[in-house]
């Protein structure tokens, strides 16, 4: 697996700068965080600067699939090849089986 697993979600530049992330660790954790500078930190918190995140454990990360994959899919009845496409999207590998 990449060690590097990361991306950029959000970003809005203003009086407040805010960002958001996305990083899977090689451990197999996840980390969604966001950052605000500025303005609306220093009016809520009283420092220009705010930190968060939410993180998940490697050892949770086959719940968290399911949950995700539970979500994003119930009630799809496309739910096979839309899987199938996403995952030949992002280049992860799959294996499929039809019968007959």
């Amino acid at each position: 697996m990449d060690d590097n697993l990361s991306v950029e979600l959000y970003r809005k530049e203003g009086k407040t700068l805010q960002t958001g992330s996305l990083k899977v660790f090689p451990d197999g954790a996840v980390r969604i965080d966001g950052w605000d500078l500025g303005e609306l930190p220093e009016q809520v918190w009283g420092h220009d600067e705010y930190e968060f995140e939410v993180t998940v454990s490697g050892t949770e990360i086959r719940k968290l699939v399911f949950a995700l994959l539970r979500d994003r899919y119930i009630g799809r009845m496309g739910a096979v090849e839309e899987f199938r496409a996403f995952c030949k999207k992002e280049g992860i590998e799959t294996h499929f089986f039809a019968w007959p």
